[in-house]
């Protein structure tokens, strides 16, 4: 999928202005992170994370609780998307939710962790970008307490930012 094409979709399912400037924001700065790490010797999909960031939140055209992860992936299934794409979608959620913590919160019951660096990479820009724009670590982490409560969330957040924090 061409970055034009993810823009679209957004557009047809219906997203907010404000939610296709987020993920563009997103996209921008998760791309940025990962052309650095490449730039280092790391191996991340440059194409992968510009297309996941504009997609992560297309869900949030149904709605804004914890399951616009889940309609999204719903979305992307009937666009036939990569299933890279997919994942993205329905585990970029916080710093990803354990299985536990989906059942509390009422989701099907399933891991939603981002497991690829892709993945963890547009979780960890997703909160970082507040408002239209990239904050500091520190102001992300205090938004996240707020919001999350789960200490393992936090911790996953904190891990994230210890592997990507150094590129921004």
């Amino acid at each position: 999928m061409l970055k034009e094409e993810a823009l679209r979709l957004l557009e047809r399912e219906g997203c907010s202005e404000d939610i296709i400037t987020h993920v563009c924001v997103v996209s921008e700065h998760a791309l940025a992170v990962a052309r650095r790490i490449n730039s280092n010797g790391g191996s991340v999909d440059a194409h992968v994370v510009e297309i996941g960031g504009l997609l992560h939140d297309v869900g949030r055209s149904k709605t804004n609780s914890v399951f616009h992860g889940i309609e999204g992936a719903k979305i992307l299934r009937k666009y036939g998307a990569d299933p890279v794409f997919i994942d993205i979608c329905e585990t970029h959620l916080g710093s990803g939710i354990d299985e536990e913590e989906a059942v509390r919160l009422g989701l099907p019951r399933k891991e939603y962790i981002p497991h690829t660096i892709e993945g963890r990479l547009i979780a960890y820009i997703d909160n970082r970008v507040i408002d239209g724009r990239l904050v500091g670590f520190e102001e992300a982490l205090d938004q996240f307490k707020n919001k999350i409560k789960n200490k393992r969330s936090i911790e996953r957040f904190i891990e994230m930012n210890e592997e990507f924090g150094e590129y921004l």
